[in-house]
């Protein structure tokens, strides 16, 4: 049902960009954008391929894109209306939470949604221990994942993405430009991923707000889905796709100082590839 990324196609050496059939001099230029994420990728929706990269297989930490791996095995493994019932240490996961009642029991949908809307750890960490008992044992359901999927440059120790006091989860841009592909790919979570605001409500009756983090969906046009990620050491991260009108495209991009400028500036760089191969840099 998800494919897997083809390899990328890359220009070594000076920023140039190449067509097919064509030569570089025959057609104009594409300037790069300007970031300051330290690594980012563009992929085609389509077929995988690697429309731009800047340091692409750079390892970092990915911090709450983490989330979208614990979203898809979630997808995989339970019924969407499943109960859950809350842990006392789901519910003691640092912030940002939802805030869910120990002992209540939440639908498999609205602990998904609680975790890619609101990036709610507590929402993570439940889903991990249903599925796997524990969440030091779903890490291994993620890592097996992550190998099916081809991303080689990727450690996941946690199911939310916080970090670990080793510095021991990475990825990269290519791998989590991989993962976005196979998200976006499941209209479920794909849908989840442009909700701006919604609630959820356990067996407690308590409602609990969920605001989107992703400030690019309060913008026009809201065109670009996605899952943000923020600590001190990953500074900001963020996967998602674009859908503007006639080409849809999956980016990812790691230790940003300034992510809406530079989601912006991906989401538009890629609407101007249509009909080229790549881009590197």
């Amino acid at each position: 049902m998800r494919s897997k990324a083809t390899a990328p196609f890359c220009v070594l050496g000076a920023a140039v960009l190449l067509f097919s059939g064509v030569s570089a001099d025959a057609r104009p230029r594409v300037k790069t954008p300007t970031l300051s994420a330290r690594s980012a990728v563009i992929l085609d929706a389509g077929n995988g391929g690697v429309l731009f990269s800047k340091n692409p297989h750079l390892r970092l930490p990915p911090a709450s894109t983490t989330k979208v791996m614990t979203a898809i095995l979630a997808m995989e493994r339970f019924p969407f209306n499943q109960d859950i019932r809350i842990g006392a240490n789901a519910a003691a996961a640092a912030p940002s939470k939802a805030g869910l009642t120990p002992g209540a029991r939440y639908k498999v949908r609205d602990l998904v949604a609680a975790a890619l809307i609101s990036s709610s750890n507590d929402a993570a960490v439940a889903l991990a221990e249903a599925m796997a008992g524990s969440e030091d044992a779903f890490v291994g359901l993620m890592n097996e994942k992550a190998a099916k999927l081809g991303m080689q440059n990727t450690k996941f120790v946690n199911a939310t993405g916080l970090t670990d006091k080793r510095h021991a989860q990475y990825s990269t841009a290519n791998d989590l430009a991989v993962l976005m592909r196979v998200a976006s790919a499941d209209k479920t979570i794909d849908r989840i991923l442009g909700v701006t605001t919604s609630a959820i409500v356990g067996s407690d009756r308590k409602p609990i707000f969920l605001r989107n983090h992703n400030k690019m969906l309060w913008r026009t046009p809201k065109s670009v889905k996605g899952k943000t990620g923020w600590t001190t050491t990953s500074l900001h991260t963020f996967i998602g796709t674009d859908y503007a009108p006639g080409k849809k495209i999956i980016f990812a991009m790691l230790y940003s100082k300034k992510p809406w400028a530079d989601i912006e500036n991906l989401a538009a760089f890629g609407r101007r590839l249509e009909g080229r191969r790549s881009l590197n840099v």
